[in-house]
């Protein structure tokens, strides 16, 4: 018998489908979290406030509010901090871009990231010269250390020489 199912990396999934997943998600996404919510808010409120109402509505916000995030991350993941969206189909476009900024933010993010760079190099050529000088002042303690006990050994080997002459 031969297979009749469509293979999976040529079939196209239509843009409502995609939709209706990601509506899905959120909606059961927001169920639960809703009730996770809901339900710590209980057990504060029965354990530490007293059975009073804010705990249970705090903790039903708290969860509504988390599954809005995630849906609004589902839906706009261009709205995420950190996120950048690179169009997949032009890559001889994208290494030229990252060769020669074309917008004025990557600009700004190719600035950004050397004067970084060139901090880091600031530092940590202070932090080598740092140590060289803490190495030197170390030597110098040491060495002023060791004249100073030798100085003291010398002393007491003259006390020493008296209280036996006595």
């Amino acid at each position: 018998m031969a297979s009749t199912q469509p293979s999976t990396s040529t079939k196209k999934v239509s843009s409502e489908d995609i939709i209706s997943q990601k509506t899905d998600l959120c909606i059961s996404n927001a169920v639960v979290k809703t009730g996770i919510g809901f339900s710590a808010g209980v057990v504060l409120s029965v354990l530490l406030f007293r059975r009073r109402a804010f705990p249970v509505w705090l903790g039903t916000g708290f969860g509504l509010g988390s599954a809005y995030t995630d849906c609004e991350r589902s839906f706009n993941p261009v709205a995420v901090p950190g996120v950048r969206v690179v169009p997949s189909n032009n890559s001889a476009n994208v290494s030229a871009s990252s060769s020669s900024p074309q917008t004025t933010f990557e600009k700004l993010q190719q600035k950004a990231g050397e004067a970084f760079a060139a901090a880091k190099d600031k530092t940590a050529q202070g932090i080598d010269k740092a140590q060289e000088k803490g190495a030197q002042v170390a030597d110098k303690v040491e060495q002023k250390g060791s004249q100073a006990i030798d100085a003291a050994k010398a002393e007491a080997k003259k006390i020493e020489d008296k209280v036996r002459s006595v």
